[in-house]
């Protein structure tokens, strides 16, 4: 059954009442994955999420017989799996409801996993990140393509794809020219779409870089980018409330101070000192 199809049958559903404790989520059925937003962007894309949610809550809130929109949700051997209404379940949960209506529909885990594409990527209250539109189509056209071996299926165009997902026939057309040459394997986990295996756009558009490396790193390594991703976030949330001169004098301070630390006396004392300590 063709993905499309699948999903109007899914929204055909006559929608019924499961305790909320049995609904279940899994990363692979969730495309608003944060590491595809720019850092720039991750602290306004995660405060409008909240408020979204604490939107519904209060609607929630107003009254016992008041119901959202019933979710979408995949029978995947015998486990209610949240296809689409990630949002909505949290509310439910802070409404503390124990019940929520669900459209549902018994499918595979893989079918599953490309529905979660394509379901997210239309008119939403709540709309995706540009580049998780992107990531979310390319997975679809990797998924419809066999990875770039097949041309589109009959009726699939590259506008009704540009349509479907909310992006350029420009940026469809690039990735089926790219599909072909991609070879899946040598990526960092990292890399990968946790559902469907197969490298992540952003990290295809950009190039392995740093990414197909990162499969050697240490443990400390990969604790330290981390981290670094975490302050880029905060950084990028204040740098978007100052003017870029304002910014730019700010990160040449912060560049010049950690240059000046780096190589003073009592700096390099006690990074010697440390690592003795630390040598077995």
């Amino acid at each position: 059954m063709e993905t499309e199809g699948l999903l109007a049958r899914l929204r055909a559903a006559e929608p019924q009442a499961l305790p909320v404790s049995t609904l279940l989520t899994h990363e692979s059925l969730q495309p608003r994955e944060m590491r595809m937003v720019p850092f720039r962007d991750q602290g306004r894309v995660e405060a409008r999420s909240d408020e979204h949610v604490g939107h519904m809550r209060l609607v929630l809130e107003a009254g016992q017989g008041v119901e959202l929109e019933a979710l979408l949700v995949a029978d995947v051997d015998g486990v209610h799996l949240v296809v689409d209404g990630h949002h909505r379940l949290s509310a439910y949960r802070r409404a503390h409801r124990s019940t929520i209506p669900c459209r549902v529909q018994t499918m595979t885990m893989s079918r599953a996993v490309i529905l979660s594409k394509l379901v997210n990527c239309g008119d939403r209250a709540l709309e995706m990140h540009a580049e998780q539109r992107r990531d979310a189509a390319w997975q679809y056209l990797a998924a419809i393509t066999n990875r770039g071996a097949m041309e589109l299926p009959s009726g699939k165009s590259l506008r009704t794809m540009a349509g479907l997902f909310g992006i350029g026939k420009d940026t469809v057309r690039s990735m089926l020219r790219q599909l072909p040459k991609v070879d899946p394997k040598g990526w960092s986990e990292t890399a990968y779409d946790p559902g469907t295996g197969f490298p992540r756009w952003r990290y295809v558009r950009e190039g392995k870089g740093g990414w197909h490396d990162m499969r050697a790193e240490i443990d400390m390594e990969q604790m330290t980018q981390h981290q670094a991703e975490k302050l880029a976030k905060k950084l990028a949330t204040l740098m978007d409330k100052a003017t870029p001169e304002v910014v730019r004098r700010a990160l040449q301070m912060l560049e010049i101070e950690a240059v000046m630390e780096a190589g003073s006396p009592d700096r390099q004392a006690f990074e010697f000192e440390t690592s003795e300590a630390t040598d077995f």
